[in-house]
């Protein structure tokens, strides 16, 4: 089928019959039960993909065969859509059938599609001009099969024909046959990464045309389970790349990133302020972060070469907005004219821990930050974030695990995870009264560092001290029911040492809970083990578990109490695989007690051989998280013991009357 009308071509969207020996056979499912198979309503009988770069152009063929069997599987056979970037790309359409009863129709008319400039991250501020091509097709029934087949064929000129893909072999929707082929030139060098169940390639090579075949029959489908790093890839897939080095994929990015010889007057004015007020580099080069931070509105305008390439530091400046490959152009600017030895540098903010085992390609990253080099100590910046608090010991790094700078002769450089520090340590004191029903007085104060005290900035930048206040006491009355501020809430910044501490004060109405008629209960919140750690205990698991960044929180409680508990003191110490918790509770005074709770999160992640270890520790952690403690109460009084007659004395003194008296009445011979 060819469609020859100009709009269509124009924008990158034709019509035509699928390559010669791409495979557009019927799909035998032999005898297997489709209706028993199947999930949501669908059943993929077919995932089937080609490259051919054996041509002046790559060809990336896609044929998709899904069967529905029930009413929720008809949403998704029906809605056709692909994305395209016409500045580089076209899409050719082979066909849309639907076979209902072995009767073959035809539904990929030209008139029904739409073309669609939908960015798909427009809330995030980044355009990067894709096409979609949308259509509906018409009239598709449960029990229908719906066959779709479609090619892309180009290659974006900035990679310089670096190839760089990965094929699924495994579903998260029950597929009953995954075919992926490779046709290139056999001198053609390859680095090739299985992961998963992924099996062996079929490797033919015929007049010089090498073909890789891999295909996998009746696969199980594969969820990831809760707390999954990002990086991680259990299911079977392949990783194909062009064999080359770090240093040459660093070569196709560095000289867009050169910076000018001369900087825009106002901001060679701001860059000479900052000279004049610090006269080390250590000193520079927060200042001139804080100053793309502050000065650059996050807007990313992908367009054609705009994924690879930063825009001129003269445009980046006027617009004072830009991606992060143009805030990173600008620092580095700003900071080699401050002194400081700077180079931008590529990651991944999602794959990151796992680039080291990675085959060496040009599409391995997302995102660009700085990496500077002060008295000889590498350390990097992220200058899209909004403005960070520190100086150059205090300021939060990204965290990306690996990056590669653009230098010459450039490798991939680890970037190691400092070891933990408490990034949030609350102390709560609770002032009881004398009287159990009566309210309390409870004040909070909580030292924020390092990405948590960033954040808490942001906050009450974005949202106003007000809401901030409001949001707070929310999430303690959430805990403890109703109570009052005393006090407005208090921020104080230390920007220099990176902390943010928060200070609160309330009464709150019952802290203490009715058991029975003379027994009371106190018990805390939750604030360090259950935010920290989430509840995912399953009985098998088969994915690492992520522990987010190491870290340490600490909450410390002191009970000021009008009259002495029975309580006991404890120190436990619990540990886990990369986790430690400590919990104590101890007195000072009869009328003061101090409970003191520490998780300690010192690796990032639990590997399933140790899921199990974890999840027994949780449940430990869980059983420990806190303070509870009863109450006597009689009256109404805190602590006090209902009062008894001393029935021993009376019986005493009962005692001695009766002998006075036997011995006057002579009843004691």
């Amino acid at each position: 089928m060819a469609y020859e009308g100009e709009e269509f071509a124009r924008r990158g969207l034709g019509f035509g019959p699928a390559p010669a020996d791409f495979d557009m056979a019927p799909v035998d499912t032999g005898d297997r039960d489709i209706a028993a198979l199947s999930e949501r309503g669908s059943c993929y009988l077919l995932s089937s993909a080609r490259a051919d770069l054996t041509g002046p152009e790559p060809v990336y063929s896609y044929r998709i065969v899904q069967q529905v069997t029930g009413g929720d599987g008809l949403q998704s056979a029906a809605s056709f859509e692909l994305n395209f970037d016409p500045s580089w790309e076209r899409l050719v359409i082979h066909s849309l059938r639907v076979i209902r009863n072995g009767q073959v129709r035809e539904a990929a008319e030209p008139a029904a599609f739409e073309l669609l400039r939908r960015e798909l991250n427009l809330e995030r501020a980044m355009y990067d001009g894709r096409t979609t091509a949308h259509m509906i097709i018409p009239d598709v029934r449960v029990g229908d099969i719906v066959d779709t087949a479609y090619s892309f064929i180009g290659a974006n000129p900035v990679l310089k024909d670096h190839l760089s893909l990965r094929w699924r072999l495994q579903w998260g929707q029950p597929t009953l046959d995954t075919l992926c082929v490779l046709r290139l030139p056999a001198d053609r060098k390859l680095v090739m990464r299985p992961t998963g169940a992924a099996p062996e390639a079929e490797d033919v090579t015929v007049d010089g045309v090498r073909t890789l075949t891999w295909r996998l029959v009746d696969a199980p489908t594969w969820r990831h389970e809760a707390e999954t790093p990002d990086w991680h890839r259990g299911y079977a897939s392949v990783k194909v790349v062009s064999a080359a080095t770090w240093a040459q994929v660093a070569d196709l990015f560095r000289e867009a990133y050169a910076p000018p010889v001369e900087l825009p007057e106002e901001l060679e004015a701001l860059v000479a302020d900052i000279a004049a007020r610090h006269a080390t580099p250590a000193a520079r080069a927060p200042e001139a972060l804080r100053l793309v931070q502050g000065q650059l509105r996050y807007h990313s305008i992908g367009v054609g070469d705009g994924g690879f390439r930063p825009r001129p530091v003269e445009a980046i400046w006027a617009t004072r907005y830009g991606d992060c490959k143009d805030a990173s152009r600008l620092l580095v600017s700003v900071l080699r004219r401050l002194g400081v030895d700077a180079v931008p540098a590529l990651v991944h903010t999602q794959l990151g821990a796992d680039l080291a085992r990675e085959p060496v390609n040009a599409l391995a990253f997302n995102h660009c930050i700085v990496r500077i080099v002060i008295d000889g100590e590498k350390r990097w910046m992220d200058p899209t974030l909004q403005p960070q608090a520190g100086d150059l010991y205090h300021l939060t790094p990204p965290r990306h695990f690996h990056a590669l700078p653009l230098i010459e002769n450039a490798t991939l450089e680890a970037m190691p995870d400092p070891a933990p520090i408490t990034v949030c340590g609350t102390r709560e004191t609770w002032t009881f009264a004398t009287k159990v029903a009566a309210p309390a007085r409870l004040e909070i104060s909580t030292i924020y560092r390092d990405w948590r005290a960033d954040d808490i900035r942001a906050w009450a930048q974005n949202d106003g001290l007000a809401n901030v206040s409001r949001r707070l006491r929310e999430g303690l009355e959430n805990e403890y029911g109703g109570l009052t501020e005393l006090a407005p809430l208090k921020i104080t910044d230390d920007p220099v040492n990176n902390t943010v501490t928060l200070d609160e004060t309330y009464e709150v109405e019952r802290p203490l809970e009715t058991v029975d008629d003379q027994t009371w209960r106190f018990i805390s919140r939750d604030d360090v083990v259950g935010p920290a750690l989430a509840n995912i205990e399953t009985a098998r698991r088969q994915e690492p578990i992520s522990l987010n960044t190491p870290r340490r929180v600490v909450t410390e409680r002191v009970f000021n109490l009008p009259k002495a508990l029975s309580l006991t003191p404890w120190n436990i110490t619990e540990t886990g695989p990369g986790l430690t918790l400590k919990t104590q509770l101890s007195f000072k005074g009869e009328l003061q007690a101090v409970h003191r709770l520490e998780l300690t999160v010192r690796e990032r992640l639990v590997q399933p051989a140790d899921a199990q270890t974890y999840f027994a520790f949780l449940r430990r952690a869980r059983a420990n998280n806190g303070v509870n403690f009863t109450v006597p109460a009689f009256k109404g009084d805190f602590g006090r013991v209902k009062e008894s007659r001393n029935w021993g004395l009376w019986a005493w003194i009962g005692f001695v009357g009766l002998m006075v008296m036997a011995s006057v009445f002579g009843w004691i011979h």
